[in-house]
């Protein structure tokens, strides 16, 4: 007995030998490091916290985070310094959905940071899991403000600044988060249009369903119509994306730089067809990209077992998708289409 004790106990040593010696190799590589950086926007009174994502110096300390208990880990070396490139890399701000965050995409900024790009994403006030509201899922046009806010601050941190290209910038965004993109890109908003629409609507999706109930009468709107075109951002990539009713629709025949619209064939929450495909059509530079998944296919992957259970508890279908379909595998094909976007549209080179 002592000695199977023995055996099995040298054979975790080596396992864990391995394991460290993996670990070691990795962070050599060159490890994904993130910052977190804590944006107070004194026009708005909107606390934007943002995490910055970029290649890590050598010796960074590598942990797996998961920032819900539902959701995988992922591997990335927080509040580390950065590595400084050899010549100004692009910058891709990703922008989250309703109940996201920060690090809703990580999945993707991961694969960006990998492939030479630097990632800013910020989080949007009120439409965060613990933090939710009328007018964060109303005054959708904050969250452009939010991205530009952002930037500027970025753009004029030194210590940041020495890491991105400011003339290559990009924008990826899902759902809520998409919707800021066309926005970005300069499509103008009326929240009365988009509200009509809901009510007309003879069989309303989840969005709709949901915002109807919301009591807009004491938020203000009066600025809801108001260019939030940042002309810093050349291209956008967004991901079942919404509300699609509510752009002005001579704003959206103006948009002219690479546009990608990745659809959700089978989205639960925004209807494709008033959605996203919407969009596509009217945006006459966007490329439409119909995907075989649910929405919630470009947000992080569940844990197994546990992820399901703990989703249903708190009553959010973020861990739910179509019959059959693993999600991971979403990601890889979603990532290697959108760095493949940016690197053509940038003529990467780095």
């Amino acid at each position: 007995m002592a000695q199977t004790l023995r055996a099995s106990a040298a054979v975790l040593a080596v396992l864990l030998g391995v394991l460290l010696a993996t670990a070691t190799a990795v962070a050599g590589e060159g490890v994904v490091g993130t910052a977190t950086l804590d944006l107070q926007d004194k026009a708005t009174g909107r606390s934007v916290t943002t995490e910055l994502w970029f290649r890590a110096v050598p010796n960074a300390k590598v942990e797996w985070f998961s920032p819900r208990p539902p959701l995988r880990s992922i591997p990335i070396a927080r509040h580390a310094d950065p590595q400084l490139p050899p010549r100004k890399q692009p910058l891709i701000v990703i922008s989250h959905g309703n109940w996201g965050g920060r690090y809703a995409q990580g999945w993707l900024a991961l694969a960006l940071v990998k492939a030479g790009y630097v990632v800013l994403s910020p989080s949007h006030p009120g439409a965060v899991g613990d933090d939710q509201t009328v007018a964060g899922r109303y005054r959708l046009w904050d969250r452009s403000r939010d991205v530009s806010f952002a930037l500027d601050e970025v753009l004029t941190h030194a210590k940041w600044a020495a890491l991105i290209d400011e003339n290559r910038i990009g924008f990826a965004g899902h759902s809520f988060g998409g919707w800021t993109g066309v926005s970005l890109a300069g499509g103008r908003y009326d929240a009365n249009r988009q509200r009509a629409f809901c009510a007309d609507a003879r069989r309303k999706d989840f969005y709709c369903d949901v915002v109807l109930k919301d009591d807009v009468v004491a938020v203000p709107s009066n600025d809801a119509g108001d260019s939030f075109r940042d002309g810093r951002i050349k291209a956008f990539y967004i991901m079942g994306s919404g509300p699609g009713q509510g752009f002005v629709p001579g704003s959206l025949a103006q948009i002219d730089v690479p546009f990608v619209v990745d659809t959700a064939k089978f989205d639960e929450i925004l209807d494709p067809a008033a959605n996203s495909t919407n969009l596509a059509r009217q945006i006459p530079s966007a490329r439409e990209v119909m995907r075989p998944v649910g929405h919630f296919a470009y947000v992080p992957a569940c844990r197994w077992l546990v992820g399901p259970i703990l989703a249903k508890f708190a009553d959010l279908p973020f861990c739910d998708d179509p019959s059959g379909l693993d999600r991971t595998l979403v990601h890889k094909q979603v990532a290697s289409d959108v760095v493949a976007f940016f690197d053509k549209t940038f003529a990467k080179e780095d």
